[in-house]
């Protein structure tokens, strides 16, 4: 084959792949087809499945959030402990209550956590575990909730026997004192308790902090007898059932009486009285 020949072949083979690269790449070439990628539906139904349990479990089991995760995340404040049933009639006072309404006693936040502390100087050797035990006894029945902060070496001091010297962010105070210390301990006083009550946001009083200061002579009097701790531990119900916003009342049945007579536990109208105090509103 001549050379002329040669040339004019590798010239047709050049074009011939050209019009095959053309055909293929080129203007006039069918859109390359997309590869269609299957989705993946887990990337989407686990993250809304993980925040639709967490949401649920806030309100289902509202203890897992903080009052300002809650808040920010629109659920509002939530009651810590169980709303209390109001289902017996029996004497009872409150030591205040709020204004213009007649009847509704200022309480504590139910949605904010009662902090306590307790000096146990003067007091029995078990005092925290006895301050414990009754506190327990009132958080069951208001549904109120208490956190024990530790000992302190913080002393008492009341401007009257319902309402102590404390700042509105101190913890509540349980401690023992002489009547020489503590005025209101002079006579047959085995013990007072009262709280502090400020405005909220809305204008409604509430409970901010308090105290119970228990008379170091009764107390050690008291532990010489048989029935000692049970009437120790009488004493502390009552003057936490003051913390609370109980007062005092003329039946000899009910813990509240001003002159214990033997009682040794709350009565009915106590009862009632402290039910009706753990169901405030949130502050």
């Amino acid at each position: 084959m001549s050379r002329r020949g040669r040339r004019q072949r590798d010239i047709e083979r050049r074009l011939r792949e050209l019009d095959r690269l053309d055909a293929k790449y080129g203007l006039g070439a069918a859109p390359l087809s997309k590869q269609r990628v299957p989705m993946d539906w887990r990337r989407i139904v686990v993250p809304v499945a993980t925040l639709a349990s967490t949401l649920l479990l806030f309100l289902v089991v509202p203890d897992v959030a903080s009052v300002s995760i809650r808040n920010a995340l629109g659920l509002g404040p939530h009651r810590l402990g169980h709303r209390p049933a109001v289902d017996t009639s029996g004497a009872h006072q409150f030591l205040a209550k709020q204004t213009g309404t007649g009847s509704q006693p200022v309480t504590w936040d139910p949605c904010k956590p009662i902090h306590y502390e307790v000096n146990t100087a003067g007091g029995p050797p078990d005092a925290v575990a006895l301050v414990a035990g009754a506190i327990s006894d009132v958080s069951e029945t208001t549904g109120l909730r208490f956190e024990y902060d530790g000992q302190t070496d913080a002393r008492p001091r009341w401007k009257s026997s319902d309402l102590p010297f404390l700042a509105a962010h101190r913890p509540v105070l349980v401690s023992w004192a002489t009547e020489s210390e503590v005025s209101q301990l002079a006579g047959r006083v085995a013990g007072i308790g009262g709280s502090l009550p400020q405005p909220a946001r809305d204008g409604r009083l509430r409970y901010v902090t308090g105290g119970v200061t228990l008379d170091s002579a009764s107390f050690a009097a008291m532990d010489r007898r048989n029935e000692g701790r049970a009437l120790e531990r009488a004493i502390i119900l009552h003057e936490l059932g003051h913390l609370v916003g109980l007062a005092h009342v003329s039946d000899q049945t009910e813990l509240m009486n001003a002159d214990n007579v033997g009682q040794l536990d709350y009565g009915l109208g106590d009862r009632e009285g402290l039910a009706k105090l753990g169901a405030g509103p949130c502050f």
